[in-house]
């Protein structure tokens, strides 16, 4: 456990960055899944147009956030840097390979982020636990008949059993230190605009 001084350690008993952080940001993460289009896939209906777009959006999303994490590495604890890759932003370059996408002349977008250690726990939980709806995701695009094709979906496929494994691990490697304020704050403030960049 990381020592913090008194008047601003978090972590009392009971206290739970990942509740808290689910706790302050429902409401943003409730618009990002109302204003996606992978709403398209859980209701069948999604073109594959429409599933590109998503794809597009998505890689600028994750390709983003992925830089963000990565230029912050070092700020990392040990146990949170096997988390930090280019794997998400690489799958969906593969699926969009895969339907002959073009993203060169896409625009990239910038969520602008602080530099410190509470942003840096904020993306990773949103990141991450996106791919745990990705599972269902993963279920309904072999029941959307406008994308009955032979592609290969990368970014919402791999091991059920992997992917939760690999939540409840970051689950435990967060929880296992205390925050100051200022990180708990932090961390929420970044976890609301990754949710927003969804919108």
């Amino acid at each position: 456990m990381i020592k913090r001084s008194s008047n601003i350690d978090q972590a009392t008993k009971g206290f739970s960055i990942l509740e808290h952080l689910k706790d302050k940001t429902t409401k943003h993460h409730q618009l990002a899944e109302k204003k996606n289009l992978a709403k398209f896939i859980i209701d069948h209906s999604i073109t594959t147009d429409q599933y590109k777009e998503l794809l597009k959006k998505n890689y600028c999303i994750y390709a983003a956030i992925e830089k963000f994490l990565n230029t912050n590495k070092n700020l990392a604890t040990s146990n949170l840097k096997p988390f930090i890759s280019f794997d998400k932003s690489n799958a969906l370059k593969k699926d969009l390979d895969s339907y002959s996408v073009d993203i060169s002349a896409t625009k990239q977008i910038k969520i602008k982020l602080p530099n410190n250690f509470g942003a840096l726990v904020g993306a990773l939980y949103v990141i991450e636990g996106s791919m745990l709806g990705g599972l269902l995701i993963a279920k309904h695009l072999k029941q959307c008949p406008q994308l009955n094709d032979s592609n290969t979906h990368y970014f919402f496929g791999g091991d059920p059993k992997d992917h939760l494994a690999r939540w409840k691990n970051l689950c435990k490697n967060l929880e296992n230190r205390s925050y100051t304020q200022e990180e708990v704050s932090a961390s929420v403030d970044a976890a609301s605009l990754v949710f927003e960049s969804f919108y």
